[in-house]
């Protein structure tokens, strides 16, 4: 049970939640393409673009602990890989952006063998020079509705 909660918590859609109004992506392209983009390395099991797409010094929170850096964030993500998480996906439900920082909000969905799994996740993003980095993440894992 432990593993279970472990591995889907470590990822960043489905429910009640949405059927909420999707906005429309702030800051431009180039903040939207790091979702498509950073799901895509995950379904590769690209553990180095994955970490990438964070800030040097950026954190990731999840109920399995507080990971800061790229070194750790990537040793996260490999663990994660490792257990055989697959077929993640990430719906956008929240987008507004502050100056240079965009906040995105959303659902997530995996599966863990056939078992399917979703959560929900927020981020902040950044520019950086011509490129976009992610510089927190915050994910949960949503508990079935009895």
């Amino acid at each position: 049970m432990t593993t279970f909660i472990v591995a889907v918590a470590l990822l960043t859609n489905a429910g009640t939640a949405m059927a909420q109004l999707i906005d429309q992506p702030a800051g431009g392209d180039a903040f939207e393409k790091v979702q498509q983009q950073f799901a895509v390395a995950y379904n590769r099991k690209d553990v180095a673009a994955m970490a990438a797409f964070f800030s040097k010094d950026g954190v990731r929170i999840t109920p399995s602990g507080i990971f800061r850096g790229r070194d750790a964030i990537a040793r996260e993500f490999q663990r994660v890989v490792d257990l055989g998480l697959r077929d993640y996906s990430v719906q956008r439900q929240v987008s507004r952006r502050e100056g240079d920082v965009v906040f995105n909000a959303g659902e997530w969905r995996a599966k863990l063998g056939e078992q399917p799994y979703r959560g929900y996740y927020s981020a902040l993003l950044i520019r950086n020079g011509d490129s976009v980095e992610i510089m927190e993440e915050t994910v949960n894992v949503a508990v079935a509705a009895q």
